[in-house]
């Protein structure tokens, strides 16, 4: 078995068409750091099956790679073989929320009444804006920021709308 299988699994279980994802997020799935060449050479990413061991995973997961940014290390992954008959079609990932409501409920946080949530909140921005590759306010509240520091600010993940990637 492949140390990459753990990325074909994830592709296999996804229910979208495309999988926005950040080199960092294929890290966590894996469980280790990709090699320094994946974060270096666009040509690591190709959807050509002798290229690398990795590629073999995506693509036997039906799977192939568009849209690599190396300097920003974000890709999407786009399915193109068809899913086995599930009970609702393959659709789009849902839109998250748009910046000007997620900005927002995150000021409602800032100027309310609970200073604690208000501080854990600032302390998460602050360690957020330390990262020079943002792209939109969702990317502000990426994933390896404390999650408690969010309570009450976004809506309920079950809720429509917002993008979900357990990874």
């Amino acid at each position: 078995m492949s140390k990459y299988a753990p990325l074909g699994e994830y592709l296999r279980q996804h229910p979208y068409r495309e999988i926005r994802c950040s080199f960092r997020d294929i890290e966590h799935v894996l469980g280790f750091k990709l090699p320094p060449s994946a974060r270096k050479h666009p040509a690591w990413w190709s959807n050509n099956s002798s290229n690398n061991v990795m590629t073999e995973a995506w693509m036997n997961a039906g799977f192939r790679t568009r849209a690599v940014d190396i300097e920003s290390e974000r890709l999407t992954f786009e399915r193109v073989e068809a899913r086995p008959p599930d009970p609702e079609p393959t659709a789009p990932s849902p839109r998250p929320p748009d910046d000007l409501k997620l900005i927002q409920r995150v000021l409602e946080v800032l100027r309310g009444d609970d200073e604690d949530h208000a501080q854990k909140l600032r302390r998460a921005i602050i360690a957020a804006l330390a990262t020079p590759k943002i792209e939109s306010a969702l990317d502000i509240f990426a994933s390896d920021l404390p999650e408690d520091a969010f309570e009450e600010v976004f809506p309920d993940r079950g809720e429509n709308g917002w993008r979900e990637i357990d990874l």
